[in-house]
């Protein structure tokens, strides 16, 4: 077995080193795309590689901003097969796989079969007072009980195509998914509440993103999807009284090598679009008032 992890990167510094070295601790070697960053994400790639991990780093680049998932997923596919991967591990810049479950996963993904998914528990790091937190998760309610496809075993017609956001599977197969890790026994540490500033940029981009890149599509539908991480009555089918649980003693790792102050690069982002654009084109989105003082400063550099 070649396991190799994919990474893509957009301006991540915040969280990137802890990503990248975690990810070493498991898989064979990694790929990580930077697209268009415009931190230090280059830098942090560009040191490991030299000091640390050598060709086991391997690190490709996309200079257009613009977002086109599948593209970039495909990319990173690619240069994983040139490298002799025998099985991919998907892997966002913001997930972090426990400590306790390293071995087990690699022993895991070496029995698996063609046409399985590799399935693990996921944590929504976030606390009840949403202010950000390393330290607990979302245990129930839409954000609780989570599932992250991690893992599949590689063949030729395996793909990623289109133009479609948040497709994390691979198309060209039918999978069976594999859980064997129970919930509450280590997975993926989701770093996606960690910072509840981040997090309400994250997500008013996303907003302005498929309001202009789809402008036939329901802006009350785009606005609701992206407002569920904020407002529970918003999906009743889910339990709404959000309950949480601590992240036990050992799950963690290179967490010293996080940065949780910086300014999301989101905002930035969210701010030139309304600028460019105007009010009127994001009329009837909730933002979240992310464009605040700091973004201002930032643009007037």
């Amino acid at each position: 077995m070649r396991l190799i992890g994919m990474l893509p990167c957009r301006n991540e510094d915040w969280v990137l080193q802890a990503s990248i070295r975690t990810a070493m601790e498991w898989c064979d070697a990694l790929v990580v795309l930077d697209h268009a960053s415009t931190d230090d994400s280059y830098l942090i790639i560009d040191y490991l590689k030299e000091s640390e991990f050598g060709d086991r780093l391997i690190c490709i680049s996309e200079n257009d901003p613009s977002w086109a998932e599948m593209k970039h997923r495909q990319m990173m596919l690619d240069a994983a097969r040139q490298a002799g991967a025998t099985h991919l591990a998907i892997i966002d810049a913001d997930e972090i796989l426990t400590a306790n479950v390293w071995a087990q996963v690699r022993s895991e993904a070496e029995r698996m079969r063609p046409n399985q998914l590799l399935q693990l528990p996921g944590y929504n790091l976030r606390d009840e007072q949403r202010k950000g937190t390393l330290d607990s998760y979302h245990l129930t309610g839409i954000w609780g009980d989570r599932w992250f496809s991690t893992i599949f075993m590689d063949y030729a017609q395996l793909n990623w195509m289109g133009d479609r956001f948040h497709h994390r599977e691979p198309m060209g197969g039918v999978f069976g998914m594999w859980r064997p890790i129970a919930q509450g026994r280590g997975g993926i540490l989701h770093l996606w509440g960690a910072d509840e500033r981040r997090l309400k940029a994250k997500h008013a981009l996303y907003k302005m993103t498929e309001t202009l890149r789809w402008p036939n599509k329901s802006r009350t539908e785009i606005d609701k999807l992206y407002s569920l991480a904020f407002e529970p009555r918003l999906n009743l089918q889910f339990d709404q009284n959000w309950r949480y649980a601590d992240v036990p003693d050992g799950w963690w790792a290179h967490r010293e090598h996080l940065k949780m102050d910086s300014l999301p690069w989101q905002e930035v982002e969210c701010q030139g679009l309304y600028e460019r654009y105007g009010a009127e084109r994001f009329q009837g989105l909730n933002l979240f008032d992310v464009c605040g003082e700091a973004v201002h400063e930032h643009l007037a550099r």
